[in-house]
């Protein structure tokens, strides 16, 4: 049966400003929510990748990423209806999470990184440079000792310090006279093995429960 002319084909739903208004705060507060989440997630799970547990912290990633929503309905956090609102908050947590992973595998979070040592020796009292070759680090051979100091570029505090080293073509293994620790610096005094002679300065570093051990090979030239 044919419908009246007077009675419209199409009605256009009502707007309702307060339902708007309503949706919108609670999209809002999960996109907070969520945000605040991916934070803890990333800075938890670059903690456990410090620790060595790399795939404990994915697990964790893919396990909260996938429980997402889940995780919010039991916040009784209220949940969007619109997909295109579900795939933001999808991607709010995915790059929030990575972002902050990254973080806390850096400083000033986290030292995540080994010390650099460069070597110097002292020249008419001023520490200069020691000249390298190839990555060896070359003293010219002739004093009786040299005065060097090894100087550590590390973003966290140095509890301990022992260098050793290891002799190569040479008659006398006393290498290193004397050394002491000041200030993420090493003060050695090493003795001339000669022309051809090559030593192996092994370096090793506590800080905190983390060691390190760093190689500098030297050898002496004419």
């Amino acid at each position: 049966m044919p419908k009246p002319k007077n009675e419209p084909l199409f009605e256009e739903p009502e707007f309702s400003e307060e339902q708007f208004l309503r949706y919108e705060k609670d999209r809002a507060k999960s996109t907070i929510v969520v945000f605040l989440l991916a934070i803890g997630s990333g800075l938890l799970e670059g903690y456990l990748q410090i620790k060595g547990l790399g795939e404990l912290s994915i697990l964790l990633f893919i396990v909260l990423f996938i429980g997402l929503f889940k995780i919010l309905g039991i916040l009784r956090i209220k949940l969007p209806v619109k997909g295109s609102h579900k795939f933001y908050m999808l991607m709010v947590f995915l790059l929030a999470s990575i972002l902050f992973w990254s973080i806390a595998l850096n400083p000033p979070v986290s030292i995540n990184t080994s010390p650099d040592l460069s070597l110097q020796i002292s020249h008419n009292g001023v520490w200069v440079a020691v000249n390298q070759t190839n990555g060896e680090y070359v003293l010219t051979s002739g004093p009786n000792n040299y005065s060097l100091r090894d100087l550590i570029s590390f973003n966290a505090n140095v509890s301990f310090v022992k260098t050793s080293a290891l002799v190569s073509g040479a008659a006398s293994p006393t290498t290193i006279i004397s050394q002491h620790y000041k200030d993420k610096a090493i003060y050695l005094n090493l003795k001339d093995l000669g022309y051809l002679a090559s030593v192996k300065l092994v370096t090793e570093l506590h800080s905190g429960s983390k060691y390190y051990n760093v190689t500098q090979q030297v050898a002496f030239a004419q």
